[in-house]
């Protein structure tokens, strides 16, 4: 199996999701912060970037973003499209619960259930506390992650995804395994990048998705002094959660250091 979200896999990336709304996610998030924020928000970390997609939409809106990833593949991209937008954005490369700078945001991101590639409460918690070392006071934690009970009830399934461009084919094969016990789904991803009738290259990964249920997460948050907001279905703000929310978004705040006791 190869390193999670190495070079080939980076390199299909941005192809296998040409389809994923950014922008609307984007919208999503800034709809968050005029509803949520105390103060104006200039300043946003997000963690768990990948190839930049929100970092640099972010930036794009005039946000100064910062973007942190463990894969230097795929931080290898989001700078170079950074380049290419003459956007100027800075990214490190780190575990997101080891990463530390002196710098503080109004705002911290984790999107795409980053949060879940944590499985052990222990790493959740280092996690969170990267969110608390780098906000400022009254700041906002934005995240997204699978919500247990849909992920009991609907239940992983088999699938295959096919993006073209051009002369050039991706075909994504995913399959899922539930563990229910230890709260997680272990998805074997196979990967085929296609250019004419020859195969460049062939990828293996193996990505295991922890997911979460409403009580272990204010306990987390509130852990790391962050006050929830609101918790909605990722995809609409208004909607209600069901056994059918696969993804749910969470809205944190950090405690003002006055209230800290």
């Amino acid at each position: 199996m190869n390193t999670l979200f190495g070079k080939d896999y980076a390199d299909t990336y941005d192809l296998l999701y040409q389809d994923k709304d950014y922008d609307a996610e984007c919208n999503l998030l800034e709809e968050i912060i005029k509803e949520h924020a105390n103060q104006a928000v200039l300043s946003i970390l997000d963690l768990g970037c990948g190839t930049g997609n929100h970092t640099l939409r972010l930036a794009k809106r005039g946000y100064q973003v910062c973007g942190v990833d463990r894969s230097e593949e795929m931080l290898e991209i989001a700078r170079k499209k950074a380049q290419e937008k003459e956007l100027s954005c800075k990214f490190y490369q780190s575990d997101i619960r080891d990463f530390r700078t002196s710098e503080k945001f109004d705002v911290v991101i984790m999107m795409f259930a980053v949060l879940g590639y944590h499985l052990k409460n222990e790493d959740i918690q280092h996690a969170l506390q990267t969110v608390q070392e780098h906000l400022k006071p009254g700041g906002l934690f934005i995240c997204d992650v699978w919500y247990g009970p849909s992920v009991l009830h609907e239940k992983p399934s088999d699938k295959v995804k096919v993006i073209e461009e051009g002369d050039r084919k991706v075909i994504r094969a995913s399959s899922g395994e539930l563990d229910s016990f230890r709260h997680c789904v272990t998805v074997k991803f196979q990967v085929w990048d296609i250019q004419g009738d020859r195969v460049i290259s062939e990828t293996r990964e193996e990505h295991v998705m922890r997911f979460f249920f409403a009580q272990e997460i204010a306990y987390f948050f509130e852990n790391c002094q962050l006050e929830i907001m609101r918790i909605f279905p990722a995809s609409n703000i208004e909607g209600t959660i069901s056994e059918k929310t696969w993804n749910i978004a969470i809205v944190g705040k950090m405690n003002d250091s006055s209230k800290i006791k």
